[in-house]
């Protein structure tokens, strides 16, 4: 470990001090100096349209370390100390921050890290939590610098029904939970917070594997603080895990919440829960404001995607063109044509494709018009399995009347891409 006999002043006595911290902080600071070497090579019209780390309602705290550490790169060891003291004054529970202001103790004063590997080998409880705080500190500051493009759109939400005021979408792999609201049907980012979910990761497949599902939902209920013990949180919000396709699949379990942390935490790393999605305590108060029981939807995914309005745009009316194609081919009573958009894998009534397209062709030939209608129509890309193309999810209310019936319902579709065609491989009730 060097020993600092210079004041701090220089840039290069202050990447020395960087230099004595543990693996954590400079995995930090090497985001924080790749962010910032990055902004300067890209072109101005590049650089413009990068959403700023101060969106409106985000973590105050998280901004806290991010300007910890561009105060150390930029202006010493003693102005980024006063900055994460004063986070920890107002959060004291909150590790990842008290494990950076060790780190740049430990530089001050030139000592043998406390938290760096070394130490730690013959411990194995220690080695995982600092890797677990390492895993936080990286997608924490790695957001700042990967914000999406202020312009930029979510291909997991296509379109939104009128009721459908605000939508949450998650990419767990950057441990990230956005919410948008709805502007005529187009999402529009709000805000973003940082998130924690299951212990073994994404795919949840079956009761207590500690995995978080992937899918679209929404949520249910409000569960109240004092109906809850402390280890939620001010409260818990569950969706419907598991939903009809969940089902369809074999899929099993139950109490999939997003929640807060206990009194005594303020984050959990990103990996950690029982399945649930957990934010600090702040984060929740925050988000729920956004959220309406019944209603409002939530994607969860592997990734977020991000495209041009233009591009976000075409994706949306290819997918509408296939929808639309669907309602006229039922119409024209044509029924090679309607069944054609139904995959060979759909099953419906406890009837697989060939049984249920015999028992269609039957209805359908005694009927002089169908006529169908659509309407509140809202579609979401649906992550079955990590690795797999999204499906897609479309929910709509449905009035049809033909020349011997008439109903309504609101119907929900999964479609899927096959040689290049969407293709149906569940229908049914929404209700």
């Amino acid at each position: 470990m060097p020993q600092w006999r210079h004041p701090i002043g220089s840039t290069m006595h202050r990447f020395a001090y960087v230099g004595s911290c543990s693996a954590l902080i400079v995995v930090a600071f090497g985001i924080i100096c790749a962010g910032s070497a990055t902004a300067q090579t890209l072109p101005a019209a590049t650089v413009s349209t990068a959403r700023p780390f101060t969106a409106p309602n985000s973590n105050e705290v998280e901004g806290s370390l991010v300007r910890t550490l561009e105060t150390l790169k930029d202006a010493g060891l003693k102005p980024a100390l006063k900055e994460i003291d004063e986070a920890l004054a107002k959060n004291p529970n909150f590790r990842l921050g008290h494990m950076i202001r060790g780190d740049l103790l430990m530089a001050k004063s030139g000592a043998p890290v406390a938290l760096s590997d070394v130490p730690a080998r013959n411990k194995p409880e220690l080695v995982a939590s600092i890797a677990n705080l390492r895993h936080e500190a990286q997608v924490r500051f790695t957001r700042y610098f990967d914000a999406p493009p202020a312009d930029h759109l979510p291909t997991s939400i296509l379109k939104l029904a009128p009721q459908h005021k605000h939508v949450i979408a998650m990419d767990t792999t950057k441990s990230r939970l956005y919410v948008f609201r709805n502007e005529n049907g187009v999402p529009q980012l709000v805000t973003d917070f940082y998130i924690s979910v299951g212990k073994r990761g994404l795919d949840k497949s079956r009761e207590g594997d500690q995995r978080t599902p992937l899918g679209v939902y929404h949520i249910t209920s409000t569960i109240s603080k004092g109906k809850l013990t402390d280890f939620y949180g001010p409260g818990a919000f569950p969706i419907n895990f598991p939903n009809e396709l969940d089902r369809k699949m074999g899929r099993t379990g139950s109490g999939i919440w997003l929640h807060g942390t206990p009194p005594d935490t303020y984050s959990r790393p990103p990996l950690a829960s029982d399945g649930c999605v957990v934010l600090t305590n702040d984060d929740f108060e925050r988000i729920s404001q956004y959220v309406e029981p019944g209603v409002t939807p939530v994607v969860i995914a592997p990734k977020i995607e991000w495209a041009a309005p233009q591009d976000w745009a075409g994706m949306t009316s290819d997918f509408e063109s296939a929808l639309t194609k669907w309602k006229n081919d039922w119409e024209s009573l044509n029924m090679d044509a309607y069944l054609a958009h139904y995959s060979k894998q759909f099953d419906a009534e406890g009837k697989d494709f060939d049984e249920w397209a015999t028992h269609k062709r039957r209805v359908n030939a005694v009927k002089t018009f169908v006529k169908v209608e659509m309407a509140n129509l809202s579609a979401f890309e649906y992550t079955l399995a990590t690795g797999q193309a999204p499906m897609m999810m479309v929910t709509f209310d449905q009035q049809y009347k033909s020349s011997n019936n008439a109903s309504r319902m609101k119907k929900r579709q999964y479609w899927q891409r096959e040689e290049g065609q969407w293709r149906i491989v569940y229908e049914g009730s929404a209700g």
